[in-house]
C-alpha cells in the first residue's frame, strides 16, 4: 500500500512537472518558451534503503535536458526553472503520500508549526 502511494505520488509529481514548470527553450539566447508537448524523458531508479541501510523507499528520477517540440525539433529543457521548484515538488510528494496513507489507514496529519531561527 505504501510503495503504491509512493509510486502514485511519483507519477502526479512527474505530471505537475511537464505541465507547470518544465519548459523546453530556443530561439535566439532562449527567448522563446514552449511546454514539452509529448512530456519529459525521465529514468527512475528505486531503492529501498538508505546508506546506512535502514530502511527507506525512495527513488532517484533522472530527467533529461532535452525535449520535444510540436515542430519535432528538439531543444534544451530549462534547468533553471526545475531546479527553482526542486522543494515545491518535494513537498507536493510528500503531501500526496501522506494524504493516500493517511486516508487508507484511517489517520490524520497535523500541520507542523516553522519557526524562524535567530539571524535569519
Amino acid at each position: 500500500m505504501i510503495e503504491a502511494a509512493h509510486d502514485r505520488a511519483i507519477e502526479r509529481v512527474l505530471e505537475w512537472i511537464e505541465d507547470e514548470v518544465a519548459v523546453i527553450r530556443y530561439g535566439k539566447d532562449g527567448i522563446y518558451r514552449v511546454r514539452p508537448p509529448g512530456g519529459l524523458v525521465a529514468a527512475s531508479f528505486r531503492h529501498y534503503e538508505a546508506r546506512s541501510g535502514m530502511p527507506l523507499l525512495h527513488d532517484h528520477l533522472l530527467l533529461s535536458v532535452k525535449g520535444q517540440r510540436l515542430d519535432g525539433k528538439w531543444g534544451s529543457i530549462h534547468a533553471l526553472a526545475l531546479h527553482e521548484n526542486t522543494v515545491a515538488a518535494s513537498a507536493l510528494y510528500n503531501e500526496l503520500v501522506a494524504a493516500e496513507v493517511c486516508e487508507v489507514l484511517g489517520l490524520a496529519t497535523e500541520p507542523r508549526t516553522v519557526t524562524r531561527s535567530a539571524g535569519l
